[in-house]
């Protein structure tokens, strides 16, 4: 039987270490993957970082095709995986709410934004242009009717790798005009505990909820990720 480690992962992108198995076999690049989920990033914006079980830094790990052990990875340490891109940072304020942000050229060129669902529709309906401030606002009103409390779902938010969950609260808010959708994560990559400035919108832990716009959940069979999965 192939060794395993306990090991403590903790990421920039939550305050709370996770106790996760993995085979000492396993490399690098394969651990990366497996952290995509945690992180809320690609591995190739991963940077990996070592502790011992005394919690003192060994190092950086860099070299993708080795293993954990030979790499010096022993049972209890920690990693620390940090996502390079500055995109898990908490923002103030809105920082409980999901964002992405693109270039206006950027939007254009996507089949799967509400730009071009709008088009999609406009010409079905055979209806002239609709000012582009209206374009989100009649998209997540449609995105909302097919989603309900209890969902279970998966966030994709911008270029941010995807994220399962259940659905636990569709509606208004005090923090920000327009329907938004409260998300109850499998996993801390939330940016908080369902609520708001003081305002609570559903129950959950610390850093596993999140609220997004309807069009970038997808709901229907979306079970919560295995251990091997993540």
């Amino acid at each position: 039987m192939s060794e395993v480690y306990d090991l403590e992962i903790t990421t920039n992108a939550t305050d709370f270490p996770m106790e996760k198995k993995y085979a000492a076999t396993i490399s690098l690049n394969d651990l990366k993957k497996k952290l995509e989920l945690v992180v809320g990033t690609t591995a190739e914006s991963m940077r990996i970082q070592l502790f011992d079980g005394d919690d003192q830094l060994k190092g950086e790990l860099t070299d993708g095709s080795k293993s954990l052990k030979d790499l010096g990875v022993r049972d209890g340490y920690r990693i620390h995986a940090v996502d390079v891109t500055g995109g898990n940072e908490d923002f103030k304020d809105e920082s409980m709410v999901e964002k992405y942000e693109m270039s206006d050229d950027a939007y254009d060129k996507r089949t799967d934004s509400v730009r071009a669902w709008k088009k999609k529709m406009q010409e079905e309906q055979g209806v002239g242009a609709v000012p582009v401030e209206k374009e989100g606002d009649s998209a997540n009103e449609e995105a909302a009717k097919r989603i309900k409390i209890g969902d279970r779902c998966e966030v994709t938010v911008g270029a941010h790798m995807a994220r399962r969950g259940e659905v636990a609260f569709v509606g208004a808010t005090k923090f920000k005009e327009g329907i938004w959708v409260g998300v109850r994560y499998d996993e801390p990559v939330g940016k908080n505990d369902g609520s708001v400035t003081g305002v609570r919108y559903f129950e959950c832990e610390p850093k596993y909820g999140g609220f997004v716009r309807p069009v970038d959940v997808k709901v229907g069979d979306y079970p919560e990720l295995s251990i091997d999965e993540i």
